[in-house]
């Protein structure tokens, strides 16, 4: 098929993911003056930063004193990149800062437009902030949950006001992640709708819109993607060496080192929330590794360590010889041999299930086009805009040769190559 060049591509998606399915032309959102944040941890902190870099007031809600001063520090130490990247001046960060308040206090949130709940990633814990929450949010407030995979309806319906609740699943670090998944649940309303989608814009996000389901689009592909990753280092490519694979294929950041930001603890639970829903297959390798870090204390930067250690700025990785050790130690208890790879085997084995996955969310309508989900990774995990994104990519190779590829890894997995590699029949839908 006629291919039009990558930049042509990206930018039309771009400009198609304005036109969002239920949300007539001319429907009006309501107007955000005052922003609450649940949460002062360093996703919270990122996003009050978003806001206040927007000239809006912004309220940072958590428990205790202790919380709030290490999101206030961690505000600060976003804007003082910004700075040293020349985005912004230092008089205009001193300003944004100042339009900060904290409070351990649900009634300061009453007079606030829209209230984003960024707390830990459990269903319960959430829950009980759109319980509370639903107490002191003014008429008309609209509600947002920043959960990354979790069932918006569910705490919708803890809220009492399912119309006003949205999804605003924000990538982290959020205040650098130009993508903003916006999760509409099946009570959501079209107004409720349009001011995310309004939101989105006023931060210099680009927002897409999408269903509600497990891991909604983006880590729905996202999740192939990490297991192929962690299954490459179980059969012996070390971590630094995917990462550098990856990153020179055009990422700004590997899988490991990616999953180390976002927390290996937080994927934990989100793995364990797939196998309660079976939506995984009891294969003792998935998530084995993580499994082992995590036991080892090892949850990622906010510890220290995780696939890689950090050094004194907390940010730098380094190669670990106990990361090489739990490796070797949960492939021989799993039987996983190890074997060589080239740097294309590897970039293939991340990317064919993303593109698989992209046909199962387009054929569910969790995305309303397939072009969506090269906007999400392109600018939720950073693939490379050159190369256009997973579809685009798949475009390009062709529909029998993207089958063949994934019939090959299929073939090669007695075990459980049917779950992870059987093409979707949707896959044609990407080319139509």
């Amino acid at each position: 098929m006629s291919m039009p060049p990558p930049k042509s591509y990206v930018a039309a998606a771009i400009n198609a993911v304005g036109q969002v399915r239920g949300v007539p032309p001319g429907t009006l959102g309501r107007e955000i003056r005052k922003v609450g944040i649940i949460g002062a941890g360093l996703m919270g902190s990122g996003i009050a930063v978003c806001f206040l870099g927007a000239n809006m007031p912004v309220v940072l809600l958590d428990q205790s004193n202790e919380a709030l001063e290490k999101g206030r520090r961690e505000v600060g130490k976003a804007f003082a990149s910004l700075v040293k990247r020349g985005i912004l001046w230092d008089d205009l960060s001193r300003g944004y800062q100042g339009l900060l308040t904290t409070t351990s206090h649900y009634a300061d949130l009453a007079d606030c437009d829209l209230v984003i709940e960024a707390v830990f990633e459990r269903m319960d814990v959430k829950q009980t902030v759109f319980r509370q929450l639903a107490e002191v949010a003014k008429p008309g407030a609209v509600l947002a949950t920043n959960t990354s995979g979790l069932d918006v309806d569910a705490i919708a319906q803890a809220s009492g006001r399912p119309a006003d609740v949205v999804g605003l699943h924000f990538f982290s670090p959020a205040f650098m992640m130009p993508l903003l998944e916006i999760v509409r649940g099946r009570q959501t309303s079209p107004a409720t709708l349009r001011t995310a989608i309004f939101a989105s814009t006023v931060i210099r996000k680009t927002g897409v819109v999408v269903g509600n389901c497990p891991g909604f689009a983006a880590n729905r592909m996202l999740e192939g993607y990490a297991r192929e990753a962690e299954r490459l280092v179980l059969q012996g490519v070390d971590p630094e060496r995917l990462d550098r694979v990856i990153t020179a294929y055009g990422f700004p950041m590997g899988p490991c080192a990616m999953g180390d930001m976002a927390g290996l603890d937080v994927r934990a639970y989100y793995l364990d929330a797939l196998r309660a829903a079976r939506l995984i297959p009891d294969d003792p390798a998935y998530g084995a590794m993580t499994r082992a870090l995590l036991q080892a204390g090892r949850k990622g930067q906010k510890s220290g360590s995780g696939n890689y250690d950090y050094g004194a700025d907390g940010r730098t990785p380094q190669p670990s010889p106990v990361v090489a050790e739990v490796r070797d130690r949960v492939a021989a208890e799993l039987g996983i041999e190890r074997r060589e790879f080239s740097d294309e085997e590897i970039v293939m084995r991340c990317l064919l299930p993303v593109i698989n996955e992209a046909a199962r969310v387009l054929d569910e309508g969790v995305i309303d086009r397939a072009s969506d989900a090269d906007v999400i990774w392109i600018y939720g995990y950073g693939f490379p805009a050159a190369k256009g994104g997973p579809v685009y990519q798949a475009l390009a190779m062709g529909l029998e040769k993207v089958r063949s590829a994934l019939e090959t890894q299929r073939a090669a997995d007695p075990a459980f190559g049917d779950a992870y590699w059987t093409p979707s029949p949707a896959l044609a839908k990407l080319f139509a």
